[in-house]
């Protein structure tokens, strides 16, 4: 029998001013490929190790 804690389960989230938002992963060379993310409505995950990225206020694109 295996014990889960919420250390183990917690999703990070991540507060963005901007709908246009990159993901590495956040370890250095443990993480994983970059990934540019367009947040459509109010937020978006990261297809590779589920960090959420929440769009604060209306969003402003970044120009690019």
């Amino acid at each position: 029998m295996s014990v889960q804690t919420d250390a183990i389960n917690a999703t990070e989230i991540f507060h963005v001013h901007t709908r246009a938002v990159s993901c590495d992963g956040g370890v250095g060379p443990l993480g994983h490929p970059r990934v540019y993310l367009r947040i459509l409505d109010k937020q978006i995950a990261c297809p590779y190790c589920s960090r959420v990225y929440v769009l604060d206020g209306e969003g402003a694109d970044s120009g690019h």
